[in-house]
């Protein structure tokens, strides 16, 4: 092992969560909300008698600019200063995205020099799937891989003198110049078994006021949760599954609307965001989470800015969605082309069906909103109008079209680059930049036809929006001042991006 203090026989551990801030594009959009993953972690930590502490760099600091990019939060070296001052035993960053990559290298070297005896675990979407890459291109002693809380819990034991890490599944670890990888861990199946997220360790109200984004949300108070894990879909460039897995776990209906009820008795809030990845996969469960929110009188406003899956969708359930408070559904759609879904991205669904439960969508009042990537391999000039065309003629109301960004741990990954090659620069993994070009365009020529799939969409919707029948639909569907709020907000944000 590369680290050097001994505890055992401690029967706690002092550890600090970390998440660090992240630089991003001028043109790229990226909220603050509560770092769930650690939040989750910590909960498990904590009823596992240890010591735990969050420090959250997106919500520290200030927003700057750095050379051609945002920062989002705390520097560098400020976070690590803190991270100093809490005095852990256990360190735990989190990299969630692989553009963050060489801020999370830069951070553990850093921390190393300041505290060469103190554990540090890497953790996210990044570090599982590539840990070896991870541990050989940083100063961290071990990445967890996949699901992280009862590997942290056995790791944190293993500091308290009960185990060994040989002896953990779901971990890598480096021992004498070497890293081992351990067998994988099963996934938590029963998922009411995990205690809700720790957010008493993290500043809720700091992220309810920073968070506020004009057409972004209907309600000021809100906050996010998540009700399953993982997705029976392989997409292509979805790289979910390298931490929840294909296998998609639900949590009860009464489960998640406990949840809520406390996020609203304890920090009055007043809408959810919902970041399942497939969150309606079984209709049962979504309506009986439905009837419970309305049965039990909660009066939130709720949405799913990570998308939906328009397959599990009908009229009835959305008609009922509707009657609990939601109020915004995303489409993860992704082409209007047939063979770009079915032959590249592999994506199960009908676009005749999605025509369908958009418009039953609208017809129940849920504002709609599209998913689009563009510039996969293969993918042609008429396959990209075929997806603009889609999405102007299905009846969205707002759309947003990326760029396919091959991830690590995705197949677009293993296409574009081959298995047992890695990117040399993790910083141009953004789906509002192309990392190379695809054959029929340059990577220049991906980023300019993004642009215009942009501006002729909102373009379009702009023309259509400034009609007296589209004006007077939207009166009638405001039932409150916070839907005029988000209704001006919308129109406002997108104006703002044409």
């Amino acid at each position: 092992m590369g680290c050097h203090k001994n505890y055992q026989g401690s029967s706690k551990m002092k550890i600090t969560l970390v998440q660090p801030s992240m630089k991003v594009g001028r043109r790229e959009f990226y909220g603050v909300a509560p770092p769930l993953g650690l939040c989750y972690i910590a909960a498990v930590l904590e009823r596992s008698g240890h010591k735990v502490n969050i420090i959250d760099g997106m919500i520290e600091g200030s927003t700057h600019y750095e050379d051609n990019f945002r920062r989002i939060g705390m520097p560098v070296a400020g976070l690590a200063s803190r991270i100093h001052d809490s005095d852990p035993d256990i360190i735990g960053i989190s990299c969630m995205y692989s553009f963050m990559w060489e801020d999370v290298s830069r951070l553990s070297a850093i921390l190393k020099d300041i505290m060469p005896d103190t554990l540090q675990v890497l953790g996210g979407f990044h570090p599982s799937a590539l840990p070896e890459y991870s541990l050989e291109n940083s100063s961290a002693d071990c990445v967890i891989v996949g699901e992280g809380e009862e590997t942290f819990r056995e790791l944190a034991d293993f500091y308290s003198g009960s185990a060994h890490f040989s002896d953990i599944p779901g971990m890598a670890f480096k021992n004498n110049g070497s890293i081992v990888l351990n067998p994988p861990r099963p996934h938590i199946r029963n998922l009411d078994s995990i205690p809700f997220p720790a957010r008493h360790l993290i500043r809720m109200e700091k992220y309810i006021q920073t968070g506020k984004a004009p057409g972004s949300q209907k309600n000021r108070r809100f906050t996010t949760m998540l009700t399953s894990r993982g997705c029976p879909n392989n997409c292509v460039f979805c790289s979910i599954k390298t931490v929840w897995g294909q296998k998609w776990r639900p949590r009860s209906p009464e489960n998640v609307v406990n949840e809520i009820e406390e996020l609203v008795d304890r920090y009055r809030i007043k809408e959810i965001h919902f970041i399942d990845d497939n969150i309606s996969l079984d209709k049962k469960r979504m309506a009986d989470i439905c009837e419970l929110i309305i049965g039990r009188d909660l009066d939130i406003s709720w949405t799913t800015p990570n998308g939906v899956a328009v397959n599990t969708l009908d009229r009835e359930l959305l008609y009922k969605m509707k009657r609990s408070g939601c109020y915004q559904l995303a489409f993860g759609i992704e082409s209007g082309n047939e063979h770009v879904l079915r032959r590249i991205i592999r994506k199960p669904i009908s676009l005749s069906r999605t025509r369908e439960v958009i418009r039953y969508a609208k017809d129940a009042g849920i504002w709609t909103h599209g998913f689009f990537v563009i510039g996969f391999p293969g993918e042609t000039w008429e396959m990209i109008k075929d997806t603009l065309g889609f999405a102007r003629d299905s009846g969205l109301d707002s759309a947003f079209f990326s760029i396919a960004t091959p991830f690590p741990g995705t197949e677009l990954y293993k296409l574009m680059f081959g298995e047992g090659m890695e990117l040399d620069d993790f910083s141009k993994l953004r789906n509002m930049d192309a990392v190379t070009g695809t054959g029929n365009f340059t990577r220049e020529e991906i980023v300019d036809i993004q642009r215009r799939l942009i501006r002729d969409f909102y373009m379009f919707r702009f023309r259509k929006e400034i009609r007296p029948d589209s004006i007077l639909h939207r009166l009638k569907n405001i039932r409150s001042v916070s839907d005029f709020r988000f209704l001006t907000g919308k129109f406002s944000r997108l104006a703002g991006i044409w």
